[in-house]
């Protein structure tokens, strides 16, 4: 008879994956990325924040330097890897491809971790579960959790497989690489930093406990934090050196100081998402309860971490929750050591996306594009000379165009929410004054109160006097509202 393990698999049946599990995992969790996100390939409108990060990448693929010629609190490893991708193609459907891969390979990250704990295809449903989560969050796209997951899965993997050689070389070369990575992945969302901070922790730890507080302790510690440092210090040497450092300290830094709580709203979206994910983090506290020793620590930690992090910003978007469905999944496949229950709750978190997103909503697709095409050629049309400016609308338009931003702010809600005025090192009413005085000759604008009052005043009075309404599309499935193209604005006189 098989022994079994305490988490309540049996030992033969953890851990150990051959190259065919391998085999059919990879294929198997490829597949399904694909399938859940197939109908939103080529949707030129899933979210504003991901179409602005490609058209950013475009930018500065061409040559602009983040937080200099175009401005977000993003960090400038999340400018790059869109870079990267602008340069495979400016094609848009480019950074969803590139999304769908790495939701995959982050699944079988996933999977890796839940094969930890469990059989293979209780860990293969941790890794179906996270892809099915992904678009129930709102990461059918490419929000930036869906990329920097990944490098944070490697690095659990990596630190997991550590604990067992710990006192080897090879223990020790795992926790550096899963350092480095968990320190590029703070390179792309500042809020990585807490599930980092954990991983460090951990580490340090069971140093301590293989070989104490001596000298060799110490210089390996700091060279691990080193290395997790090492991503960010090098870009912020680079702004230093080349002159950019307000620009960098004020993105990484102080714009986040500066900005207030957002209160719109944010406790009623935190109740829904609870809900959402309730089957999800219950069958993680069943898991917890069945599983011992140093694995407990980890998978209890690093969800901790990730809620802390979830917590730090207030506003409770449903995709602010992309990063904990990483521990959560791998964890949550180890509740089946209670069949009855385990089933139940990952039954209903694979059923919740079901019941709650589309995933084959190609019609809404196709209405985008259409939408997005009949935009594009208002914005062609209503050129005279002058450039373009999008006030609030889709940035996408800026790349679709062929047109270079016209102001760093060119992410639209750096102009038109009151909670972003004046958060960058650039003043925003004076910045949309001189936008202004350029003359555009068109303007993309929506049908939606915006709540910086002295900037819309002064957008929307010169689009009365200067402008002619060129075209009115539905933009965003669900809510009333229309984006705006006026144009021919040079042309025409005044009122």
């Amino acid at each position: 008879m098989l022994r079994q393990h305490r988490s309540g698999v049996a030992n033969d049946a953890v851990g150990r994956v051959g190259a065919r599990e391998w085999a059919i995992a990879a294929m198997a969790l490829l597949a399904l990325a694909f399938i859940t996100r197939f109908a939103t390939f080529g949707h030129p409108d899933l979210h504003v924040d991901e179409t602005f990060y490609f058209a950013s990448g475009v930018e500065v693929a061409k040559g602009a330097i983040p937080f200099v010629d175009v401005w977000d609190r993003k960090p400038p490893g999340h400018f790059l890897l869109f870079a990267a991708i602008a340069l495979l193609s400016n094609d848009y459907l480019a950074y969803q491809i590139a999304a769908m891969l790495f939701a995959g390979a982050t699944a079988l990250a996933v999977y890796a971790l839940a094969r930890t704990l469990v059989a293979h295809w209780q860990a293969l449903a941790g890794g179906a579960i996270y892809l099915l989560s992904l678009c129930l969050f709102n990461g059918q796209g490419g929000q930036s959790p869906v990329f920097y997951n990944l490098l944070m899965a490697l690095a659990g993997a990596m630190l997991l497989a550590a604990v067992p050689r710990f006192d080897a070389r090879r223990g020790g070369l795992l926790v550096a690489g899963a350092m480095l990575l968990a320190g590029a992945a703070i390179t792309i969302k500042t809020t990585a930093l807490l599930e980092a901070l954990f991983f460090g922790l951990f580490a340090t730890a069971f140093q301590l406990r293989s070989a104490g507080p001596g000298r060799a302790t110490m210089l390996r510690v700091a060279s691990w934090a080193a290395l997790g440092a090492l991503p960010t210090a090098a870009f912020a040497l680079w702004y230093a050196v080349n002159g950019y450092w307000d620009e960098y300290w004020t993105a990484m830094v102080l714009s986040n100081l500066r900005k207030p709580v957002e209160d719109n709203g944010g406790l009623q979206r935190l109740w829904v998402l609870c809900l959402m994910a309730l089957p999800l983090l219950a069958a993680c506290g069943v898991a917890l309860l069945n599983v011992r020793g140093p694995k407990r620590f980890f998978f209890a930690g690093w969800v901790l971490a990730a809620l802390v992090g979830f917590f730090s910003v207030p506003a409770f978007y449903l995709h602010y929750a992309l990063p904990l469905l990483v521990p959560l999944c791998a964890l949550a496949p180890a509740s089946l050591a209670k069949p009855r229950t385990g089933t139940f709750l990952l039954g209903s978190a694979a059923v919740m996306p079901v019941l709650f997103y589309s995933f084959f909503d190609f019609a809404d697709t196709r209405e985008a594009k259409a939408a997005m095409a009949r935009l594009e050629e208002a914005v062609e049309r209503g050129r005279d000379g002058g450039p373009l400016l999008v006030y609030d609308g889709p940035p996408l338009l800026y790349t679709l165009t062929s047109t270079r931003f016209p102001t760093p702010l060119a992410f639209p809600n750096h102009l038109h929410q009151a909670s972003e005025r004046d958060v960058s090192h650039i003043a925003t009413l004076p910045e949309v004054e001189r936008l202004l005085a350029l003359r555009p000759s068109v303007i993309v604008d929506r049908t939606t109160a915006v709540t910086n009052q002295e900037t819309a005043e002064l957008v929307r009075a010169y689009e009365r006097e200067h402008c002619t309404l060129l075209a009115s599309e539905p933009m965003m499935k669900g809510w009333n509202i229309e984006v705006l193209v006026y144009g021919h604005c040079r042309s025409r006189s005044p009122k």
